[in-house]
C-alpha cells in the first residue's frame, strides 16, 4: 500500500538581484469537503505567470487562480482530464482577453505549471516555456520540452500541454520555474541530502542569476498536506550596539557575513544551531459562511515555520469579488504569521565591570499613526457609551408608559408591584431582545442583498453567453452562470434564480446532447435496505432484479400504482441434481425455450437456473469446454445462441440454440484479444461487443471461414461530435459499467455511466446519439444496473432504489 506524502512549498524570487519574499504566481490547496467524483484525494498547486506587455493586475491574478482551482475540484473523471480542463479554460480566458486588446497591440501569454498530488505521485501539466527539475539522491532530471509544451496560453484556441508523472520518495525535491536561472539549466542541480530545504535554497541562490522565480517542493512522509513556507524579513533595529557589544561572540561573525552575502538575515542562524528545523504553524482557516466555496475546510493546508521561515499570507476575504470568465468565487482567507524580532538582536549585553550603555532614544520616531488609533479608540468608546445611554433611556421611557397604561386598565395597582430582581431581569432582557430582533433583520436583509448582487452577476454572464458563437465558449460561459447561481442561492432561492438555472441547464443539455427523463420510484413500498441490484431484465409487464447480496432474483409485476414484488417467485441458489450457487447474471429467455421458464440465470461455476413463474426453478450444468471453465462472470442471449464471458481463461464460449449439454465453441479464431479486464458483453448476429473496465470496447465479427477468420478491433473507437469532445477509444469523463444491445426500433447500443447516473445511446458504429439523465436528483451514489423494456421504459437501479421513466 502506498504511503501518503506531505509537500513543503518554498518560493524563491529574485528581481534585479534582490530577493523577494512573495510569489503571487503560486496557489496551493487541498481537497475541500465537496468535490466532483475523483477529486477527493487530489491536492492542487497552480503556478501561473502572465508575460508580455499586458500582465494581470494582482487582484485579477489572485481571483483567476482561485477560479481555476474551483474548476479543478468541480471536474469529475480522470486526473489528467481535470488538469486539461483547467488549462483549456485558462487558455480561452487569456485568448478572449488578448483578442479584445488586439487593436492596441497588447497581449499576455500564460506560462502555466499544474501539479496534482495523489498519495505519493505527482501529476504535472506544463504549458509554455516552463521548467521542472527533479532532484533525487542519485540523479537530477530536467523536465522540459518546448515543442510539446508550446509557446504558452492565450495565443490560439488549441491548448498545447505536456503531461508528466513522477513517483516521489521522502526528501525528494522538485523545483518548478516559469523563469528559471540559466545556471540551473546548464549546471545540474545537486541533491542537498541530508541538510534540508534551507540549504537547498541557498545553493539555488548561489547559482541563480539576477532575475528568476521558482518554487521548491520537498516531499516528506505525511498525510497529503501542503505546507507553504516563507522567509521572514529582517526585524527593524531598536538600538545600536556599542563597541563592547560588537566584540561579543566573535566566532559567529564569519558565518553572519557569509549569510549576509547570500541574502539571508543574520537572525536566520540562531545561537542554538537549529537551522533547518521545522515548526508547524496553525492550520489555515476557511470561512464557513460560503458552503459552495472551493476551499471549505482546507485544514490540510498548513503554514509551518522553517528556522526563520514564516507562513505565506493568503488573499484576504473581501465583501465583493471581481468576476471573470469563470464566475465569482469567495477568496481564501488567511493571515500572515506575526513577526517577532529576536531579543538577542536588540537587547544590550551586560559586561561585568562596565557600566550599562545608555540607549539613545532621540532617533526613534513615534509611529505617526498611533495617535490616530488612540483617538479612534476613544471616539469609538464614547459612541458606544452614548448608544447604550440612549438605549437605556428609551427602555425606561417605554417601561414607564407601559406601567401608566396598565395602571389605568387594571383595578388593582398592587399587581404592578414587582420585586427589584424581576425589574433587573426585565431591564436586561428587553435590550437583548431588541438587539436580537434587529440583528436578525439586518442579517436577513444582508443575505437578500448578497443574493441580488450574485444573481445580477449570473444574469450578466448569461447575457454574455448568448452573444458567443463558438460552442466550446458557450459551454464554458453557461457553466459559469450555474456557478454564479450556486453562490447566489446559498443566500436565498428566488423564482428568478430558478428560471435562470433552468435556462442554463437547457443550454448545456443542448450542447452535451442530454435528454432528461422524469424518473419515478418503480417499486411500491421500495426494496429492503439489504438489497443491492446489479443486473436487471425488463419485459413489457415484468421486471427482474438480481440481488447481488444474496445471489437471487426478485420479480416485480406492473400494476396501476407501479411495480409490486412477487413474493412467490423463486429464483436463487438451489440444491438438487445440480447445485447452483449465488447467481452472477440473468437474461430473458425466448418464449418456449425451456418448459415455461421466463428467465435464465447463471452462477460463477457455469451452472444454469431456469426460473419459472409460479413454480420451482430447474437447474442444469453446462457442458464445459475441454480445458474447463475459468470463472464465468456474464452472459447474453442473441436469439437462441448463448454467449458466456469467461475472462479468467480469456474466452467467450458459444452454445448454439441453447444446447448446453453439448460442448461450447470458442468464439475467436487465432486472433484472441486480451480480456482480463472485460466486465460485460453484448451480441447481435455475428458481432460481439466486449466492454472493458476502463470504458473502451472491443468489437469482434465472427466468421467460420478459414479464408476470412474472426477478426477484432481493439479498441473500437467512439465518435463524439459534442463541442470540445474528441473521437477516441473512450468518452471523456465517463467510464461505462454495463452494455446492452437493443434491436427495436433500430439496432442500438446502450451503455451505463454509473458516476453520472446516465444512459448513453449509440449506434452500432458507436456514434453517440444522446445521453439520458435524470430530470430531478435521485438517490445518492453510483448507478448499479439499468434495463430498457420493449415498450421503451428505462429502468435505473441505485443500490436498492429502482426508478423508471418513459423514453422519448
Amino acid at each position: 500500500m502506498n504511503s501518503s506524502l506531505d509537500l513543503n512549498l518554498l518560493p524563491i524570487v529574485r528581481q534585479g538581484g534582490i530577493e523577494k519574499a512573495e510569489l503571487p504566481d503560486m496557489y496551493a490547496v487541498t481537497p475541500p469537503r465537496r468535490t466532483a467524483h475523483g477529486r477527493e484525494a487530489d491536492s492542487l498547486i497552480i503556478y501561473l505567470s502572465v508575460v508580455g506587455n499586458s500582465p494581470l493586475a494582482p487582484e485579477a491574478h489572485a481571483q483567476l487562480l482561485q477560479q481555476l482551482a474551483q474548476k479543478f475540484y468541480k471536474t469529475s473523471g480522470s486526473l489528467t482530464s481535470a488538469l486539461r480542463t483547467v488549462a483549456e479554460a485558462l487558455n480561452l480566458h487569456l485568448l478572449d482577453r488578448n483578442l479584445r486588446s488586439t487593436s492596441v497591440g497588447r497581449q499576455g501569454i500564460g506560462q502555466l505549471i499544474l501539479v496534482a498530488l495523489r498519495v505519493d505521485t505527482l501529476y504535472i501539466a506544463q504549458c509554455g516555456n516552463v521548467h521542472a527539475f527533479w532532484v533525487k539522491p542519485t540523479e537530477t532530471q530536467h523536465l522540459y520540452d518546448p515543442q510539446s509544451s508550446g509557446r504558452g496560453l492565450g495565443l490560439s484556441r488549441t491548448t498545447p500541454m505536456r503531461f508528466l508523472q513522477t513517483k516521489l520518495e521522502t526528501d525528494d525535491f522538485l523545483v518548478l520555474a516559469t523563469q528559471p536561472s540559466p545556471n540551473w539549466v546548464n549546471t545540474p542541480l545537486k541533491t542537498p541530502h541530508p541538510q534540508g530545504i534551507e540549504v537547498f535554497r541557498r545553493r539555488l541562490l548561489e547559482s541563480g542569476s539576477q532575475d528568476f522565480n521558482a518554487v521548491i517542493l520537498q516531499a516528506q512522509a505525511g498525510t497529503g498536506k501542503l505546507k507553504i513556507l516563507k522567509r521572514k524579513t529582517d526585524a527593524p533595529a531598536m538600538a545600536h550596539p556599542t563597541v563592547a557589544q560588537q566584540s561579543v561572540e566573535p566566532e559567529t561573525h564569519g558565518q553572519q557575513a557569509e549569510d549576509k552575502k547570500l541574502g539571508i538575515p543574520s537572525s536566520s542562524v540562531p545561537a542554538s544551531g537549529t537551522t533547518g528545523q521545522y515548526a508547524e504553524d496553525k492550520k489555515l482557516g476557511i470561512p464557513s459562511s460560503s458552503p459552495e466555496s472551493i476551499y471549505p475546510g482546507t485544514s490540510g493546508v498548513q503554514t509551518p515555520v522553517v528556522g526563520q521561515l514564516e507562513s505565506v499570507p493568503l488573499p484576504a476575504k473581501t465583501d465583493s469579488q471581481p468576476t471573470g470568465a469563470f464566475g465569482s468565487m469567495p477568496s481564501q482567507q488567511g493571515a500572515p504569521a506575526k513577526e517577532t524580532s529576536n531579543p538577542s538582536d536588540s537587547t544590550p549585553i551586560s559586561i561585568p565591570g562596565q557600566m550599562k550603555p545608555k540607549t539613545d532614544f532621540s532617533n526613534i520616531r513615534p509611529n505617526p499613526l498611533s495617535k490616530y488609533f488612540t483617538s479612534f479608540r476613544l471616539t469609538l468608546a464614547a459612541v458606544g457609551t452614548a448608544i447604550l445611554r440612549a438605549l437605556r433611556n428609551v427602555v425606561a421611557t417605554l417601561s414607564q408608559a407601559l406601567l401608566r397604561l396598565l395602571k389605568n386598565l387594571l383595578p388593582d395597582a398592587d399587581v404592578l408591584r414587582l420585586p427589584p430582581s424581576m425589574m433587573v431581569v426585565i431591564a436586561l432582557a428587553i435590550p437583548l431582545l431588541l438587539a436580537t430582533i434587529g440583528g436578525l433583520a439586518y442579517l436577513q436583509r444582508g443575505r437578500a442583498q448578497q443574493h441580488e448582487v450574485l444573481f445580477q452577476q449570473a444574469e450578466e454572464d448569461a447575457a454574455y453567453a448568448v452573444t458567443l458563437t463558438n460552442p466550446l465558449e458557450q459551454h464554458l460561459a453557461w457553466q459559469t452562470v450555474l456557478g454564479d447561481l450556486d453562490k447566489a442561492e446559498n443566500y436565498a432561492v428566488s423564482s428568478q434564480s430558478q428560471t435562470l438555472r433552468t435556462r442554463a441547464i437547457e443550454n448545456l443539455d443542448n450542447l452535451d446532447a442530454v435528454k432528461r427523463l422524469d424518473y419515478q420510484q418503480a417499486i411500491v413500498g421500495g426494496l429492503d435496505a439489504g438489497v443491492r441490484v446489479t443486473q436487471m431484465v425488463a419485459t413489457a409487464t415484468d421486471l427482474y432484479m438480481l440481488n447481488a447480496e444474496q445471489g437471487s432474483v426478485l420479480r416485480a409485476i406492473i400494476t396501476g400504482r407501479g411495480y409490486e414484488v412477487d413474493p412467490n417467485f423463486q429464483c436463487g441458489p438451489t440444491f438438487g441434481p445440480v447445485d447452483v450457487g449465488p447467481l452472477v447474471d440473468i437474461a430473458e429467455l425466448p418464449p418456449g425455450s425451456f418448459e415455461d421458464a421466463s428467465l435464465l440465470a447463471m452462477d460463477s461455476t457455469g451452472n444454469l437456473l431456469y426460473c419459472v413463474i409460479g413454480s420451482q426453478p430447474y437447474s442444469a450444468a453446462m457442458a464445459p469446454p475441454n480445458a474447463g471453465f475459468g470463472e464465468p462472470i456474464a452472459m447474453t442471449l442473441d436469439r437462441s445462441d448463448l454467449y458466456i464471458l469467461d475472462p479468467k481463461v480469456n474466452a467467450v464460449w458459444i452454445y448454439r440454440n441453447l444446447e448446453v449439454s453439448q460442448q461450447p465453441r470458442l468464439f475467436f479464431g487465432d486472433d484472441i484479444p486480451p480480456m482480463q479486464d472485460v466486465i460485460d458483453l453484448a451480441a447481435y448476429n455475428n458481432d460481439l461487443y466486449l466492454l472493458h473496465a476502463d470504458g473502451h470496447i472491443t468489437k469482434c465479427t465472427y466468421s467460420g471461414l478459414a479464408e476470412s477468420p474472426t477478426r477484432c478491433d481493439d479498441p473500437y473507437p467512439y465518435s463524439d461530435n459534442r463541442p470540445g469532445k474528441i473521437h477516441g477509444p473512450t468518452i471523456e469523463d465517463t467510464v461505462f459499467s454495463h452494455i446492452y444491445f437493443l434491436s427495436f426500433p433500430e439496432r442500438s447500443i446502450y451503455l451505463l455511466d454509473p458516476l453520472n447516473q446516465a444512459i448513453f445511446y449509440f449506434s452500432v458504429l458507436l456514434n453517440l446519439q444522446c445521453q439520458y439523465q435524470p430530470e430531478e436528483a435521485l438517490a445518492e451514489g453510483d448507478a448499479t444496473a439499468f434495463a430498457i423494456s420493449p415498450n421503451r421504459i428505462a429502468f435505473l437501479a441505485i443500490g436498492n432504489y429502482i426508478y423508471y421513466a418513459a423514453m422519448p
